[in-house]
């Protein structure tokens, strides 16, 4: 990794993508939520299952902001993988600018397909409520959670590609094709 300039592209992008990208999910799920009132999150169950041996559950570092309870330890995990798969597209990107195919749409659908479709029902954390105790498979969900999540995971990886644009610009790197180069300025 001689190229000075693209490893500051992948932090900066890193940076502001997993950022604003951790946002605009919580922000769709907001509008569309994708679970029933009381019903635990995937990631809620998971905290509790993985890290309970350790004291730390998922109401751990839950606090107040204007009487509303936030489930801290949640935000947490979702900014974590935000900036996880935000690293991930961008680093990708730089070696493979097909993952950056429809502004990023591709990647949230793969990204939905793979987390929501297998990897968090296989591991055994999605049961819906209406599902009567069933795996909540991708294809078993129901209308609203299939689409809250779809379209929150769109919307989140297209606000990594725009802020991926916006750090290439910055560095004045190409914002379409190969960006990963060295120029004589780099070294």
């Amino acid at each position: 990794m001689k190229d000075k300039i693209g490893t500051k592209v992948i932090l900066w992008a890193t940076l502001i993508g997993g950022a604003i990208s951790s946002l605009v999910k919580s922000g769709t799920e907001a509008n569309m939520p994708p679970r029933i009132p009381g019903e635990i999150s995937p990631p809620a169950e998971n905290i509790d299952q993985w890290l309970g041996w350790l004291g730390i559950n998922s109401h751990s570092l839950d606090y107040v902001y204007q009487t509303v309870t936030v489930p801290g330890a949640v935000m947490i995990y979702h900014w974590l993988f935000s900036f996880a798969f935000a690293f991930v597209y961008i680093a990708l990107s730089a070696v493979w600018p097909k993952v950056r195919l429809w502004y990023g749409v591709a990647y949230g659908l793969v990204i939905t397909f793979v987390m929501h479709g297998l990897l968090i029902p296989a591991l055994g954390f999605r049961h819906p409520a209406y599902l009567d105790g069933e795996t909540g498979w991708l294809w078993n969900l129901n209308g609203y959670e299939f689409w809250s999540e779809t379209i929150g995971h769109i919307c989140w990886s297209v606000s990594i590609e725009v802020s991926l644009i916006a750090v290439l610009a910055y560095f004045s790197r190409p914002i379409v094709g190969c960006w990963w180069h060295k120029t004589p300025a780099d070294v």
